[in-house]
């Protein structure tokens, strides 16, 4: 079947083609990017035939892609210049020699159906991403050279520096935005880990009396030789809070638990809740800028009148906690341990279904012991049955989410259905090894005390982020791989886009037990929007993509980053020798064709 299919988000448009059979002396494609009053323009390209350079605007046009599906990261900041977000896209098949290069004659032009980069899925949904890749070109362009740590925080802390605001995306508006609402009517309801950012902190103490917050309180670790008492991380902005009049709880856990909670209630002048922020960010310049992250807005009434009831349950708990009540009580448990289905944009095509979760939602605390009888907390048995009900594809993003977890789900998945399109990226390498280990129906080395286990191995299916900071490719420069814990932050699941029962995972659990026994956490499950699950796929497999490829140059893997000038040397990767399909990834995005 020949065919070209779009998929946007907020922040990125992909793009996937098929000539239906392998096209026969194709040396790849020239893309070009078509907006509503049919400008068209080449896309950039960002690798060269041997012996050339890569200069800076050069295009598919000149350099065609060599793939079967492409990103444009650069049609938003286009919508940013011209107001214009509404675009589709052409692929011209080339033919002929390096510098020589001309539309093939035997082949068609495919035209893709018009996508519009935004955020908006549906009247009652909003999902937003940033595009925290600091492991990229741009960014080493934009350090000048001084690819350190150092240098990056130095500048994504200053509001207005260029290198923040291509790193934050839309997300900063987003969160200020909705904290914006109550300037001029009715509140804002918190419950967020981390604030220390200036811009995010300054929008906060900018309603006054408006906000009523619960804040962790993560208190430094004690220098060695120094004092036990340490500031904590949010320490600075309670004293601005508390100088501005809002409602403040400052919530201190115990060791093991973190309250982990990032989301916003805004609650109307007459008290009644509408609207709902979640997700994964937090509100520090490394969540905005430094580390892949996600935020969704629900206006829904009844959404967030459920996060309204968590949210004074919270309240409760610290409260009764502060005059000697156990952390995290019986009566918190009881209420997340029973789940709420609700429907959104009822009476609308775009009807779709929300199981909300709170943690921690188990009798008791996690037993330091663990051990294979421990009770399946109630959240992590549905998504495990949700990815295991998988049909066609199960993609993930997260940051460290323990054991069990979605890494282990997603494996139990592949094992039962060979077929299962299965992608993951997440921060920590012991987390991609479980994946790995569980597909070998093996278990990772015992850790010795005072050894040190060799990195976990890992499937090319579920990897974990990598940099290009030991080898780096001829023309390329080496990159920063984090600056902080973070890599990955998105706590994010995925299943059978494409599908009309197609669900989205989201919030700010990191989708494995220890979350859903210990931690003050949100979780939603929306079935039934496909454009919020494209949106959402759209985000997993770029990044995905992103980091797959510098974990193959990594890996020691001989990686040519050139173009190839003889067809059958790249179009041998995506077609077996019948002319068939056999790269998974492409025959994942033209299921949408179907």
């Amino acid at each position: 079947m020949r065919n070209a299919v779009a998929f946007a988000n907020n922040d990125v448009v992909t793009i996937a083609w098929s000539n239906g059979t392998k096209p026969e002396g194709c040396m790849g494609f020239a893309l070009y990017r078509i907006d509503s009053t049919e400008k068209e323009t080449a896309l950039p390209s960002h690798a060269v035939f041997p012996g050339e350079t890569i200069e800076a605007g050069q295009t598919t046009a000149q350099f065609p892609v060599q793939k079967f599906y492409w990103k444009d990261v650069y049609a938003r900041l286009v919508g940013d210049k011209t107001g214009n977000y509404t675009f589709h896209y052409k692929v011209v098949p080339l033919e002929g020699e390096p510098d020589a290069l001309k539309p093939m004659a035997s082949l068609p032009i495919l035209t893709t159906n018009e996508v519009t980069v935004s955020g908006v899925c549906s009247p009652s949904l909003t999902a937003i991403f940033n595009r925290g890749l600091i492991s990229t070109q741009h960014v080493s362009d934009a350090l000048k050279g001084k690819v350190s740590t150092a240098s990056l925080l130095a500048a994504i802390k200053v509001p207005g520096n260029q290198l923040r605001k291509d790193l934050a995306g839309d997300i900063l508006g987003t969160l200020t935005g909705f904290v914006a609402r109550a300037k001029k009517n009715g509140s804002i309801y918190a419950a967020l880990y981390e604030l220390t950012d200036v811009e995010l902190v300054q929008s906060l103490v900018g309603i006054g009396n408006k906000l009523n917050i619960v804040l962790a309180n993560i208190v430094g670790k004690p220098k060695p030789g120094g004092s036990e008492e340490t500031a904590g991380e949010n320490d600075d902005s309670e004293s601005k809070l508390k100088t501005s009049r809002a409602t403040l709880l400052y919530r201190q856990p115990p060791s093991s638990h973190i309250v982990h909670n990032k989301f916003l209630i805004y609650v109307s002048a007459s008290g009644v809740p509408q609207a709902v922020l979640t997700g994964s960010c937090n509100w520090t310049d490394t969540g905005l800028c430094a580390q892949t992250n996600n935020s969704i807005v629900i206006e829904d009434k009844t959404v967030a009148a459920r996060y309204m009831a968590y949210w004074k349950k919270l309240q409760a708990d610290e409260t009764a906690h502060e005059a000697g009540s156990p952390f995290q009580d019986a009566p918190l448990r009881t209420f997340n341990g029973t789940e709420k289905n609700l429907n959104l944009d009822k009476g609308t095509h775009d009807v779709s279904t929300v199981t909300s979760y709170f943690s921690p939602n188990t009798p008791k605390q996690r037993s330091r012991t663990k051990g294979k009888t421990e009770a399946f907390p109630v959240d992590m048995k549905d998504l495990s049955d949700r990815v295991m009900a998988a049909k066609n594809a199960v993609l993930f993003l997260a940051f460290i989410p323990g054991t069990p977890s979605i890494t282990e789900f997603a494996a139990a998945a592949q094992k039962g259905n060979k077929a299962l399109f299965v992608r993951g990226c997440v921060t920590s390498p012991d987390a991609a090894g479980n994946f790995y280990y569980d597909m070998k129906g093996t278990s990772p080395p015992k850790k010795q005390k005072g050894v040190k286990n060799p990195p976990a191995p890992q499937d090319a299916r579920v990897i974990a982020a990598q940099a290009l900071d030991k080898t780096v490719p001829k023309g390329w420069q080496k990159e920063l791989l984090k600056a902080g814990f973070a890599i990955t932050h998105d706590k994010i699941v995925v299943i059978d886009p494409f599908a009309d029962d197609c669900v989205v995972v989201t919030g700010s659990h990191n989708l494995g037990y220890q979350a859903s026994y210990n931690n003050d956490e949100n979780l939603l499950m929306i079935e039934g929007n496909k454009k919020l699950a494209m949106a959402y796929a759209t985000h997993v497999l770029d990044v995905y993509d992103h980091f797959a490829w510098r974990w193959t140059v990594n890996k020691g893997t001989s990686v040519d980053a050139n173009l190839k000038t003889k067809p059958d040397d790249w179009l041998n990767w995506y077609f077996d020798a019948q002319g068939n399909i056999k790269t998974a990834q492409l025959k994942f995005w033209m299921q949408a064709t179907v």
